[in-house]
């Protein structure tokens, strides 16, 4: 027994000291889930910058990429070759450096490999790396080169420039030169004469501000005003776009100037698109853009203000705490919180690095959002593009944070996508909105997301939504919706309150009608009643939806206001401030036509922030930007600057964004992508004024400036006759898809569908392209690469532009045969006619499968 007892006691004794030990240990541990929470370091930017030197000139810095990226995406720069085929990669000292590359020539339509070719053996003293590309270039011809490196510390980089190889003198020293002399003349106010005489001055312009200049500026603006800076960093030079002619060129570097309050640093962008013909040099384009870096010291503290500079960036990014005892905003890439009790400021979250260069720093393809404070008076923000530095160097994507004072950041979730900044800037729609319910509601490319913070749980709201079919009320947190996200026109409209998750529906009057969502303005969504039998589809495939009437309804569905015009209906409407635009139409014959224009005045409810941004003007530096507060508020004193804690707490989520299913076409022009547009023909009048290029979703060329040869013939293309089988408008269509897709198409099987213009080439290839309302000098691009155009000349009947000169149309009738005419008489045929065309784009993927 004693000895049964001492094996109990000995038991019992074992288990509370193993009990206490989990205790007492316990205590210095965390739970798996805490310790992934666990705050961490922003490293710094660790990647090597590369430039490249071609034919004696170093230009083009590349910047690495973490993954591979498909490699048409990333077309920042062109690298123009000459008869040599040599190129030097100038290796940036960085933390890490490379201990070998492999290099791919890749075509830049197919994604088709021509050539692979490695260097090993890189050692950290090595800063240069000769290359002879080998391949055989074909002569003006775009290509990409992807450089992939492995770095010291074994992570791959990729590195992407595209190129071009001309036998001949293709002018890229005079280019250079030219862009470069301009630069430098605009710092001195002697050469104002000189300059004047390559700019398109426009006497009506204010040229009251430096934060952006353009060609159309005064010679004193584009030689900097009252103000002298002074370069502070390299100027890094890109070129952007290339050909025998013209040349797109852009100057990155920083100065320094002296100023009213005091010396000032500010990022400058320069973008040149040069002409070199005959000797003789054309400016066709000028742009400059000038943005201050941020300094609290700055402040004016008579005003109580807190100075921004000169700047373009004057909306968004600036969210009061609901105490109305402080505000957050951003600049240049940094949060800042100012707290006006203690008149402090805070940086809580800096894209950049203390220790990044001009080169890093001049690289900045990323941008913040200030989405909302929480009741706890928590931030809630997003950094999207190019992440230079931390655990996520070198991708490119979406980041949602949220700050506290007490527990500083944490990431929420991290989107990571196959893109570049400059597509995600114009995918992602600047509204974004974190529910009480611990939703992030968000969209990019076409596609509506709601993220469960709290559940880390990705959904889809909705997907392949259009401009049509989709809205946003930012001041009330609603999206609005059509039933029909194809058309945006259905049976009902839905509103959807974020902030409850209520939904509420706006439904058709009637059986005969539809309800078409027009768009919001303000607190209130614009609809119209469609009926019917008025919707009308043109011959060449377009669409009129008329309303009868149009009203306007607040939130919760409730009618505040209605608009009809006798004979007339509403072709569409645009809402701005509190006013909405209406268009107008009539029916004639059985078709429309444009009746003029009407405006609506809406009740505005939105009450003015009392944090704004506000201007004055300087005789130095021109207008400046600050932030106001309440005019109770005084600012005691200089402001006192605080240090920043580069710690995030992170849990690794990461979630993968899917691709849109809806095409869409982007303008790039100026040094980057300007717009997107879901209606090729609108790219289309946009690159043309931007004097940019238009690119598709899948990154192909659709449509450039100056891009057709002054002439061109498709000399396989074959007359398709009309008859009592096949009509004018199968026989135009049957002749494009026989060029287009190498299949003997049927013109009478064509005939017999009855389908509109559009139809038949969309029953037989992936690209159909509309081209209505775009002019005939815009449409003859296609048929410089090899594209006929469809050109109609009434509302039946069609013919096929085959060809042209300067002078001259090869035109294919089918009820007149192959002949040449006056391209000037056949122009102005054309746009009596409303200028309706049509063409196609190569599907190369499916080419490729």
């Amino acid at each position: 027994m004693n000895t049964m007892a001492k094996i109990i006691y000995k038991a019992l004794g074992l288990l509370v000291i193993f009990v206490a030990s989990l205790w007492f240990f316990g205590q210095g541990l965390e739970t798996n889930h805490e310790v992934a929470e666990s705050a961490q370091v922003m490293e710094d930017e660790s990647f090597p910058v590369l430039t490249i030197e071609t034919q004696g000139k170093t230009i083009n810095p590349l910047y690495g990429y973490a993954a591979t990226m498909e490699p048409s995406v990333v077309r920042e720069t062109m690298t123009p070759l000459d008869e040599s085929k040599t190129i030097t990669l100038h290796i940036n000292k960085s933390k890490n450096y490379l201990t070998e590359i492999t290099y791919r020539i890749i075509d830049k339509e197919s994604n088709e490999v021509y050539d692979t070719q490695s260097v090993k053996g890189f050692t950290s003293d090595q800063k240069e790396v000769r290359l002879v590309l080998s391949y055989a270039l074909a002569t003006s011809t775009e290509y990409i080169l992807d450089i992939g490196g492995v770095m010291s510390d074994g992570r791959e980089v990729h590195y992407y420039t595209r190129l071009k190889y001309y036998i001949d003198n293709s002018g890229f020293d005079a280019k250079m030169a030219f862009a470069k002399k301009f630069h430098e003349d605009t710092f001195q106010k002697s050469k104002m004469e000189s300059i004047a005489k390559y700019l398109e001055t426009n006497v009506k312009k204010s040229n009251s501000t430096l934060a952006k200049v353009s060609i159309t500026s005064s010679s004193d603006l584009v030689t900097w005003a009252g103000m002298s800076p002074k370069v502070i960093s390299d100027e890094y030079v890109s070129v952007l776009e290339y050909n025998m002619e013209t040349a797109c060129i852009q100057y990155n570097y920083f100065v320094k100037a002296n100023t009213n309050s005091g010396e000032e640093t500010y990022h400058v962008k320069e973008f040149y698109r040069v002409r070199h013909a005959f000797n003789q040099d054309y400016l066709l384009n000028f742009e400059r853009t000038m943005e201050a870096d941020f300094d609290p010291s700055l402040a004016n503290q008579t005003l109580s203000q807190i100075k921004i500079g000169i700047t373009s960036k004057t909306t968004g990014n600036l969210i009061p705490k609901n105490d109305g005892k402080g505000v957050f905003f951003s600049r240049n890439g940094v949060v800042y919180f100012y707290d006006m009790v203690n008149n402090s400021i805070t940086p809580i979250y800096s894209i950049f690095s203390e220790e990044a260069s001009y080169l890093q720093r001049a690289y900045d393809e990323n941008d913040i959002r200030l989405i909302a404070v929480d009741d706890e008076e928590s931030l809630y923000f997003s950094v999207y593009g190019y992440q230079p530095r931390g655990a996520y160097e070198g991708d490119v994507g979406i980041i949602l944070y949220k700050y506290s004072q007490a527990e500083g950041i944490e990431e929420l979730v991290n989107l990571p996508m196959s893109t570049t900044f400059r597509q995600l800037n114009v995918d992602f729609d600047p509204y974004g909105y974190v529910s009480p319910r611990d939703v992030y509601y968000f969209t990019v490319a076409n596609t509506v997301y709601a993220y469960n913070i709290s559940g880390q749980r990705l959904e889809i709201l909705q997907e392949n939504v259009k401009d049509i079919s989709f809205q946003t009320m930012e001041s009330s947190n609603c999206y609005v919706w059509s039933s029909s996200l194809a058309e945006g026109y259905g049976d009902n409209i839905t509103i959807y309150h974020l902030e409850n998750d209520e939904h509420q529906l706006i439904s058709k009057p009637d059986e005969e009608s539809y309800i078409r969502l027009l768009g919001t303005i303000e607190n209130n969504v614009v609809y119209g009643f469609v009926n019917k039998n008025d919707i009308k589809k043109q011959s060449d495939g377009t669409k009129i939806v008329p309303c009868y009437e149009l009203l306007i309804a607040d939130t919760n569905g409730k009618v505040v206001k209605t608009y009809e015009k006798e004979g007339c209906y509403i072709q569409s409407a645009d809402g701005k401030g509190n006013v909405v635009s209406i268009k107008l139409c009539k029916k004639v014959n059985g078709g429309y036509k444009d009746a003029g224009e009407d405006s609506i005045l809406n009740r505005s409810d939105l009450k003015a922030s009392k944090f704004a941004y506000t201007s004055r003007s300087t005789t130095k530096s021109l207008l400046e930007w600050y932030i106001k507060f309440p005019s109770t508020f005084t600012m005691r004193g200089e402001i006192k600057e605080q240090e920043s804690d580069e710690k995030i707490r992170t849990g690794n989520r990461s979630v993968r964004l899917e691709s849109s299913g809806i095409e869409k076409y982007y303008i790039s022009a100026l040094g980057r992508f300007t717009k997107a547009f879901e209606n090729v023909k609108d790219a289309i009048h946009e690159a043309d004024k931007q004097m940019g290029v238009v690119i598709s979703g899948d990154h192909q060329v659709v449509w450039e400036r100056s891009g057709a040869f002054n002439q061109n013939n498709l000399g396989d293309l074959t007359l398709v006759k009309s008859s009592n089988s096949v009509s004018n408008l199968a026989a135009c269509a049957a002749m494009v898809l026989n060029q287009a897709s190498d299949q003997d198409i049927s013109a009478s099987e064509l005939s017999k569908s009855k389908d509109n213009l559009y139809d038949m080439l969309a029953m037989h290839i992936s690209k159909p392209l509309n081209l209505k309302e775009c002019t005939l000098e815009q449409v003859i691009y296609f048929v410089s690469n090899n594209k006929p155009v469809i050109a109609m000349t009434s509302d039946s009947k069609a013919v096929v532009i085959g060809g042209y000169t300067m002078k001259n149309l090869t035109i294919y009738d089918p009820d007149h045969g192959k002949k040449k005419v006056n391209r000037r008489i056949y122009e102005e045929i054309f746009k009596s006619k409303g200028n309706r065309f049509l063409s196609y784009m190569e599907d190369y993927k499916k080419a490729g499968e």
